[in-house]
């Protein structure tokens, strides 16, 4: 094959991206990466007091030690939402449900 014929070399990573896409992942491997890097996107004070448990139909699970932490980021949700899908792809996180 000449070197004119050749396709360009993508990175590494748009191939896994679309394998994954391919295979119908892409979601849940981007979905289980927001709940690995909570503590980075939160940091870590609020990391301290809760844990990003599972992700469900777009909803993001994260339990909460005491009802007063519960409260302040009820009010930081939509700025922890922007941080999230910056993060890991806007779109993949939808809403936080507190536990």
């Amino acid at each position: 094959m000449s070197q004119s014929r050749r396709k360009p070399l993508q990175p590494l990573a748009n191939s896994l991206q679309g394998f994954l896409r391919n295979l119908g992942i892409e979601t849940k491997v981007k979905e289980f990466e927001a709940i690995g890097k909570w503590p980075v996107i939160v940091g870590k004070k609020i990391a301290a007091v809760t844990t990003a448990e599972y992700v469900s139909e777009g909803v993001l699970f994260v339990k909460v030690n005491g009802s007063a932490w519960r409260n302040e980021l009820i009010y930081m949700k939509l700025d922890i939402l922007d941080r999230i899908n910056h993060s890991v792809g806007k779109g993949i996180i939808k809403d936080i449900r507190y536990i």
